[in-house]
């Protein structure tokens, strides 16, 4: 454990550098009591203690309690993709699958024909390709379009998105710099010092959905009764936003408006001013549109309430309102009243939409810039799960350091020993 720790604390992560290290580096030989293990000892301690390494970073999350590092008021949470170790070349989705079928099969063609024509025009000029080349050619493109063929129809049975070839569980995904196969990692950081409280790793290409879980995951690591969390626009679910407030979290996220009023060209909904105490909502001509009916929306798992009025028919505003013949409909979540106190904590504390990125991209920042570990070495979720564990460990115990310094972090560590 020791070795891992300081291969991430200097950016020694493969398991034959580390082999090497203990060999020639007096760091290491020191922490290893000179113990020479080879680099598939090495790498069967990390794959066969996945959990017991997810321990190490509890027990130490556990002593930065104990020593006063956590606030244990506010949490920032984001998420990062990491690259995995699977090329875009190997990530297939339905449509890339499509297309290069297509184009295959249009090669086929085109040599086939090509073949055929050198078949018949053998005592004419010399052809541009051979027979014998043709036929190499073609062996190659039937090759490649049977894998591709396999591959859409596997896709098509699973049901899935996309297939990573390399590690079946990568996913191809949108970044600052494109896209890239990779995964998400998400973690919840206290504000007073930047520690990380809580990680987990996805293979969603988005953060939506992700709120509750990582903002209950820091409050029991925590171990409050409440928490404030913070996060991105990106995070903004209704679903997510109620259960937190149901489990004694405090959100702070900012409100994403649906953009489908300003593709169309007509009001928004907050052109509408809903009046609780009747339950309807005033247009901007003045007119009240009552409740409907209630309906589910499967996709995203919720009920609303629908209101209208008769009065669309005969408005002056219309053409700047709607594009329907039944006239404008307004879709009110059964819960909205969440969001409306999300918008009233926002506009009382804007500070703290503020504060999220200086918090929770600072890890990211270190981890993927100072630390160079924007990238995964091994493949599949549980397993890069255990390396994302040792990543944060070392980030902790790095950020820690620079805290306290090295003698007092050794000292408070044996004082909560005895």
């Amino acid at each position: 454990m020791g070795l891992y720790l300081w291969g991430h604390l200097n950016g020694v992560r493969t398991t034959r550098k580390l082999e090497r290290e203990c060999g020639r580096n007096l760091e290491v030989m020191w922490l290893c009591q000179n113990l020479r293990p080879d680099f598939k000892t090495i790498a069967d301690f990390r794959k066969d203690n996945g959990e017991a390494i997810k321990g190490v970073g509890a027990e130490f999350r556990m002593w930065c309690a104990t020593a006063g590092l956590f606030g244990k008021e506010l949490v920032a949470i984001d998420g990062s993709k990491f690259k995995a170790v699977n090329s875009r070349e190997r990530n297939f989705t339905s449509k890339k699958l499509q297309g290069l079928i297509k184009r295959e099969r249009a090669k086929m063609s085109e040599y086939l024909a090509a073949l055929a024509e050198a078949d018949e025009a053998e005592s004419a000029a010399e052809p541009k390709l051979k027979a014998a080349e043709l036929q190499e050619k073609i062996a190659g493109i039937e090759k490649y379009l049977k894998q591709h063929e396999e591959l859409a129809a596997q896709l098509e049975a699973s049901g899935e998105s996309q297939v990573s070839l390399t590690d079946p569980e990568a996913r191809l995904m949108t970044t600052a710099n494109g896209s890239a196969v990779g995964y998400n990692v998400q973690m919840a950081v206290d504000s007073k010092h930047k520690l990380i409280v809580a990680y987990e790793v996805t293979n969603e290409g988005n953060d939506s959905g992700q709120l509750a879980s990582m903002a209950q995951q820091a409050k029991a690591a925590l171990q409050v009764a409440e928490l404030m969390a913070v996060a991105d626009g990106g995070y903004f679910e209704g679903n997510a936003l109620k259960e937190c407030e149901e489990t004694g979290i405090t959100t702070f996220v900012p409100v994403r408006e649906s953009k489908e009023a300003k593709r169309l060209g007509i009001f928004p909904q907050d052109q509408f001013r809903y009046e609780a105490e009747r339950d309807v909502y005033v247009c901007p001509q003045g007119e009240e549109l009552q409740y409907q009916y209630t309906t589910t929306d499967k996709e995203v798992n919720k009920d609303f309430r629908i209101y209208a009025t008769r009065a669309c028919a005969n408005c002056p505003l219309r053409a700047q309102c709607t594009t329907s013949e039944q006239g404008r409909r307004i879709k009110r979540w059964v819960e909205h009243a969440v969001i409306e106190r999300l918008q009233q904590r926002n506009r009382g504390q804007p500070e703290l939409l503020k504060q999220r990125k200086a918090l929770v991209e600072h890890p990211f920042g270190t981890i993927k810039r100072t630390m160079n570990q924007g990238y995964f070495l091994l493949k599949g979720i549980k397993k890069v799960s255990t390396e994302t564990g040792l990543t944060v460990l070392s980030y902790n115990l790095k950020r820690v350091i620079n805290i306290m310094g090295v003698a007092a972090l050794i000292s408070s560590m044996e004082t909560s020993a005895t």
